[in-house]
């Protein structure tokens, strides 16, 4: 969607700010369908409103927009990231605003990051990748949260919540297959995540929305940012 007197931001002028470009990114992986980058006018200051969660930044003489369209769709699995996105966002007008408006993320939570997304399985704690950047746990702790909005634990929970539910509705593996996948966890400690992150258990998961997965339904459709080439 774009409003009236915007326009959609291209893929050059998103990466002279590498730190926007990370938020789009870090947005588009935690929301189910495309965050939209527009430059216009400023939209309310709202982080929530009924079709969207949207933010305005200024960027020099110019207005950047970020659209993270909610899903809509009554028979999906219910939006259970979005207070994460929530304090991503928050995290972004906080970081992006002002006399000190970051330029990048910092070198050691993008590494975290990426670490977290691309091998939510593996057994690991803050302790543990704070060794590999060279920080201690505490400092590398609060930097993430700074500029995530979230804590390392909670960010490593939900990806493996994620993973999760992808098997829950893409295979057959047994739940407790599923929960010796993801970093050591036992049955029990796994079901007490899925719940505290979903509100569902793992049974009731499967069996509410791995139906939808025979019709063509994909709980991670490439986050992507709409833009003109």
């Amino acid at each position: 969607m774009t409003l009236d007197g915007n326009k959609p931001m291209t893929q050059e002028q998103l990466r002279t700010w590498p730190a926007f470009a990370s938020y789009v990114d870090a947005l588009s992986r935690l929301s189910r369908g495309t965050v939209e980058c527009q430059i216009g006018e400023e939209d309310p200051d709202t982080l929530s409103a009924a079709s969207a969660f949207t933010l305005s930044i200024p960027r020099g003489h110019e207005t950047w927009l970020i659209h993270v369209p909610k899903q809509r769709d009554p028979n999906s699995p219910p939006p259970w990231r979005e207070p994460t996105v929530v304090r991503m966002l928050a995290a972004m007008r906080d970081n992006l605003t002002g006399a000190k408006a970051l330029k990048q993320w910092p070198s050691a939570v993008k590494a975290t990051w990426q670490l977290v997304i691309d091998h939510p399985c593996r057994a690991m704690t803050l302790a543990e990748v704070s060794n590999c950047v060279n920080l201690s746990a505490g400092y590398l702790g609060e930097q993430f949260e700074r500029i995530t909005g979230s804590s390392f634990k909670r960010i490593l929970r939900d990806e493996r919540i994620a993973y999760a539910c992808d098997l829950l509705e893409n295979s057959n593996m047994r739940v407790a297959e599923i929960a010796s996948r993801l970093g050591g966890l036992s049955l029990s400690q796994f079901n007490r995540s899925f719940v505290a992150a979903t509100g569902k258990s793992p049974t009731d998961w499967r069996r509410s929305f791995a139906p939808r997965r025979n019709a063509g339904y994909s709980p991670h459709p490439p986050g992507a940012m709409r833009s003109s080439d």
